[in-house]
């Protein structure tokens, strides 16, 4: 009334000893997918890894512009009255009284 293990297979043709190796080429060709194929495939990683670099170069560039900005801002709480002048003589083109400006050509 036994019945061998011949009858019981599910997969008659499909010994033992594939198995392993099936899932090896299997487990590879979905590393190799990953790597190459997937929306996080090396090439998008190496892609980010430049903007990235870009950017934090951009915002070091930024907060150096920031550092200048801040100290003008200092300097001109500190000494407002210069500024005042020194705003008047070159962009509004004003001289004090009994001074006279000689414009030179380069």
């Amino acid at each position: 009334m036994k019945r061998s293990l011949e009858g019981r297979r599910s997969f008659p043709a499909l010994k033992p000893e594939v198995i392993p190796k099936a899932l090896t080429v299997l487990l590879f060709f979905y590393t190799c997918h990953n790597f190459f194929l997937s929306q996080y495939s090396i090439f998008r990683v190496l892609e980010l890894r430049k903007a990235i670099h870009h950017v934090e170069a951009q915002v070091k560039q930024h907060r150096a512009e920031n550092s200048k900005k801040q100290q003008m801002l200092e300097l001109l709480r500190e000494h407002p009255e210069h500024f005042k002048e020194k705003f008047a003589r070159e962009y509004m083109q004003m001289q004090r009284e009994d001074e006279y400006i000689l414009m030179l050509k380069n």
